[in-house]
């Protein structure tokens, strides 16, 4: 009797320490390090984690803004239809539609001007349509 009681113990203690587990690990941030570009920006929206990178491109004043998705359950993102809407200093509009690539979506952005930069993102994965903004600046 005292065996089967200790039993009952163990496995409702593993199953305690399994479930706190799973649980900690679904709210945990992707390591985005490895990525190329200087991280600019990380959110999350609806489950989903964001990066925003700025890549410097080489003999041109313009940059190039990546975003890396990852889902809910940490798996990144290689397909989605992602486009920003970036409001500059002046008031100025840009419109990019974002390429897919290995495992960002990224397009061209002017960032020329000093000032704060709203930079508003779309992204739909599958059925979920994410909508994120935030703001940059540029000394």
């Amino acid at each position: 009797m005292k065996t089967s009681a200790i039993a009952v113990i163990a496995l409702v203690f593993v199953c305690l320490v399994t479930t706190l587990a799973a649980h900690a690990d679904s709210g945990k941030t992707v390591d985005h390090s490895a990525h190329v570009g200087d991280k600019i920006h990380e959110s999350t929206v609806s489950g989903y984690q964001l990066a925003y990178h700025l890549l410097d491109l080489p003999n041109n004043d313009k940059h190039h803004l990546m975003v890396y998705i990852s889902n809910p359950e940490g798996k990144s993102i290689t397909e989605a239809k992602v486009g920003y809407l970036i409001l500059g200093p002046n008031k100025e509009k840009q419109k990019v539609m974002a390429m897919a690539m290995k495992t960002s979506f990224g397009g061209d952005i002017d960032f020329t001007r000093q000032g704060s930069y709203t930079v508003k993102a779309k992204i739909v994965v599958g059925e979920d349509k994410l909508l994120d903004s935030f703001t940059h600046d540029i000394k």
